[in-house]
């Protein structure tokens, strides 16, 4: 054999050598990739994991706020409502007083032209108020006890 048939040979065997190494780097290319998209969508579902950690956290927060603003939004309107029903009941017989009066002036005016007010009106308006006081705080008490 001659030098130029041993260079020819070993540049076929060279060439041959490339060829299996550009076929393995091709592999490798492709395994790389695999690999890769592989870390990609555990990476990705981590992440979603992470997020969905993160926001049920932030939903548990904003919960638990909203819910204590509520327990004091529910207290205050139940301080307020004590308040009322206190002006309520302070006033009753006040107003009980004031409307039997106003419907008692109305029914006297239209009968004092008959009774000239000779004293026994007034006496009458006082029991009559007395009595319709009783029956409101009768009503009132029985209200009460039936909302609880």
């Amino acid at each position: 054999m001659s030098s130029v048939e041993v260079i020819i040979n070993a540049l076929a065997e060279l060439e041959k050598d490339i060829d299996n190494i550009n076929l393995k780097i091709e592999e490798m290319k492709k395994r790389i990739l695999i690999y890769s998209n592989e870390q990609i969508e555990n990476l990705k579902q981590e992440t979603i994991s992470i997020a969905n950690e993160e926001a049920k956290r932030i939903v548990d927060i904003a919960k638990k706020e909203a819910e204590d603003e509520s327990s004091l939004i529910t207290k205050e309107a139940d301080n307020r409502l004590s308040d009322i029903k206190k002006n309520i009941d302070s006033t009753l017989d006040r107003a009980v007083d004031e409307i039997v009066n106003m419907v008692l002036r109305e029914t006297g005016s239209s009968q004092g032209q008959t009774n000239n007010n000779n004293g026994n009106t007034s006496k009458a308006d006082e029991v009559s108020s007395k009595k319709v006081r009783n029956v409101s705080r009768k009503e009132s008490q029985r209200k009460d006890e039936s909302k609880k």
